[in-house]
């Protein structure tokens, strides 16, 4: 039953309403000894169904156990002393008295002395009681002193920020580039203009933090992570770095409460409660409160973005010029990132620079740099359309280098209504007036093997018929459980409901962190290829029972045998034995020969309403279609997709951190006044999956975490500019925003 070495498979999809397929044949060379690739002819039961969840009840029901609800006989509870200042150095740290309180079982520093305060909520010292009252006393016991500096906390002003007008616009020179300028000389219409977006916090619904305790030397922690064996590693290093002698680290992450990019890192709060545990002799929980978390655990950064673009005659861009300034904190990326394809036949030039703040530094956040950068992009190329007397949607099937994407802008138009929604026009002097806009998506990521040993996968068959897989990974929330489970039952041909897929254990076979669209891409081939080796085992154990060869036995239809002796899935599973059958799988690295896609491409269409008068923006619509390679779980990819637009509105209209210049404090680090969309802001939402086989690995899965948030507020941003006139470049698009922009246009 091993694997040819050549294999002839079919990439691409069937043609989308209206449009033609994109089919071709290829010939891959597998892995020996992995499963056969499936490919766009393959005949699926279970893979891209509607299959609901498989800890769904668990979650629902609250029997789902979340790093906040382990507990411990005897456990303390924890909190750090954070500091007041955005910048010095800490000159003295008193602890003593607030050891000596009642209640309380260990209290360490953080930070030495003469070490720097970077911002405010930097981390000095932990403590840990057996309330977070008698934590709460003891930390207004600790005596810590600071040699304060002056502070910067608004990167519009930072050493290196662009000069800007009273408008906002950058008004520094560009840089001299002969041939960009020739071209946009050349060009029949140029525009420039500049944008920018503001601090968005991660606002995950679990809070940072950690359980310890250790015994003897080895360490136990429940973390909620997207990384469990980078933590895993990292709280080893640490704590030796501490003098701590470390034997084994068992790190738990069964379930998680989103993370959206800041908590791949342990982080400090990690630390401090094993360091604390070690210290006390017994189990303590540290998980921060909601303040800490908009304030000391990262952020999508704030950015301002200028672009110059000229077009020709025909509609075609032929000179591309970009520059962006990403708030950096105190260190850290504030890079951005925009669409490549539609320059490629333009003179093109792009550049970044990072600018530092005294202030909590970014952390990745679902397509780092890409939503900020594609707001202001496809703003601008919406403003340059119009400019050039052209259609948007029409624009861009001119200007989009990208095949896949030009069947999708042209099916969700179709689907969105594109044309009508343009057509139709607001009444004079109406107080609401309606708009469309649309954006694209792109993202790269169809997963890997892993450095040095593969990412794992442990699948067990049970003699009652029971099946189990197994990753060490994390599951954050996205489903990875279930198309786990959907992977499996497909390979077996048994039903889901016969399946637990089990997460975040670092006792399992690794896996990668839940970052960059990684997880699926990277071990749905690893769960299949388990399950492919543990169905050969359990299919030699039938074909010698009932006395055919091996090559005609098969699992399928809940049933595993040949022709008329089939044996149904529990009674050959009865012949296992008292030991299970265990298999590990692998991911193979991808085959050498080049992907149909090796990227992601998606398309956003939304419609606004405007209230004139109030200057209030309502996403009443939107439609987005999305690939991901082979769709696994349909429902979850949906999920996934307009969980993504909802955090795309969102972004487009709510969210934003305010800084007090003063102190370098954050002045809305709760959610009563750090506004996201609640269920009252949301529109109507539709997405249409499209599932392309990729012929890059037995399964072809590709990431779909990021995609999907590049195009929300880009999209949002445009139905604004159709519905008013005039566009509101600065996220969020808030009241105050869109009546200036309406003054500006009567002006």
């Amino acid at each position: 039953m091993s694997t040819p070495r050549d294999v002839e498979i079919t990439v691409g999809y069937p043609a989308l309403p209206g449009l033609e397929d994109r089919l071709e044949k290829r010939t891959v060379k597998p892995a020996e000894g992995d499963a056969a690739p499936w490919d766009a002819t393959t005949k699926f039961t279970t893979i891209g169904t509607d299959v609901d969840r498989v800890d769904g009840l668990q979650k629902a029901s609250g029997r789902a156990k979340y790093t906040y609800d382990i507990t411990f006989p005897g456990m303390l509870q924890a909190m750090i002393l954070r500091a007041p200042i955005a910048k010095g150095k800490l000159k003295g740290l008193e602890l003593d008295e607030a050891s000596r309180m009642p209640g309380i079982g260990a209290v360490v520093a953080l930070k030495d002395l003469g070490a720097k305060v970077r911002f405010v909520g930097d981390a000095i010292a932990a403590v840990a009681g057996t309330t977070l009252n008698h934590v709460r006393d003891a930390i207004e016991k600790i005596r810590a002193e600071y040699d304060l500096e002056e502070h910067n906390v608004d990167y519009v002003v930072a050493t290196d920020a662009p000069l800007l007008s009273a408008t906002g616009q950058i008004e520094e020179p560009w840089a001299e580039a002969a041939e960009l300028e020739a071209a946009l000389k050349e060009a029949k219409v140029t525009h420039e203009a500049t944008y920018r977006t503001e601090v968005q916090t991660h606002s995950s619904l679990e809070t940072h933090g950690g359980v310890a305790r250790w015994n003897g030397n080895d360490l136990e922690i429940w973390l909620s992570t997207q990384a469990t064996f980078g933590c895993r590693g990292e709280l080893a290093q640490a704590c030796k770095a501490k003098g701590i002698d470390v034997g084994t680290v068992t790190l738990h992450a069964e379930f998680v409460g989103g993370g959206f990019g800041s908590k791949f890192s342990a982080g400090i709060e990690g630390l401090a409660v094993c360091l604390l545990a070690h210290a006390a002799k017994v189990p303590v929980k540290l998980m921060l409160d909601r303040f800490e978390e908009h304030t000391t655990t990262g952020n999508r950064p704030g950015c301002l973005m200028q672009a110059r673009a000229g077009v020709d005659a025909d509609g075609r861009i032929v000179a591309w010029d970009w520059r962006s300034f990403g708030h950096a904190g105190f260190t850290g990326s504030g890079g951005v990132s925009v669409p490549n394809y539609y320059t490629a036949d333009a003179k093109k030039r792009t550049a970044h620079k990072d600018l530092n703040i005294d202030a909590d530094p970014p952390r990745p956040m679902r397509a780092p740099g890409h939503p900020q950068g594609w707001f202001g992009a496809e703003l601008f190329l919406d403003e340059l359309a119009t400019k050039a007397g052209i259609d948007p949607l029409q624009f861009r099937l001119k200007n989009d280098r990208e095949a896949i994407r030009l069947d999708q802008w042209r099916f969700g138009a179709a689907k969105f209504g594109w044309d009508a929604a343009r057509a139709r026009k607001n009444e004079a002097g109406a107080r609401f007036l309606t708009g469309s806009g649309l954006a694209s998506a792109r993202w790269g990521n169809l997963g890997g093997a892993g450095r040095g040993t593969p990412h794992g996968i442990t699948c067990r068959i049970h003699q009652d018929g029971t099946v189990e897989t197994r990753s060490g990974a994390q599951d954050i929330g996205v489903g990875t459980k279930t198309m786990m489970a959907i992977v499996t039952a497909e390979e077996l041909g048994i039903p889901v409901a016969r399946i637990t897929a089990m997460t975040g254990h670092t006792t399992d076979p690794s896996g990668p962190a839940s970052g960059g669209s990684t997880l699926t891409p990277s071990i749905a081939s690893a769960v299949r290829h388990a399950a492919f080796l543990a169905k050969q085992t359990l299919v030699e154990i039938v074909a010698k029972h009932i006395g055919v060869p091996l090559s005609e036995v098969h699992c399928a239809g809940g049933k595993v045998g040949s022709g008329t002796a089939q044996l149904r899935w529990a009674d050959a599973c009865k012949l296992i034995g008292p030991n299970p059958i265990d298999e590990r799988g692998k991911r193979h690295p991808n085959y050498a020969e080049k992907p149909f896609h090796a990227s992601q491409c998606g398309a956003q269409f939304a419609e606004v309403k405007v209230d004139t008068w109030t200057g209030l923006v309502e996403v009443t619509r939107m439609f987005g279609i999305q690939d991901c390679g082979l769709v696994l779980a349909k429902k979850q990819a949906e999920s996934q997709v307009l969980g993504a637009m909802i955090q795309g509105v969102s972004y487009a209209l709510h969210e934003q951190r305010i800084m007090d210049k003063r102190s370098g404090r954050m002045l809305n680090g709760d959610f009563l006044r750090y506004k996201i969309t609640g269920v009252r802001d949301l529109p109507r939402l539709e997405c249409h999956m499209h599932s392309i086989a990729n012929g890059h690995d037995s399964v072809g899965a590709a990431g779909l975490g990021e995609p999907p948030s590049v195009a929300t507020a880009a999209a949002i941003g445009n139905a604004v500019f159709h519905a008013i006139g005039v566009p509101v470049r600065h996220l969020p698009i808030t009241p105050d925003k869109v009546l200036a922009a309406l003054a500006s246009k009567k002006g």
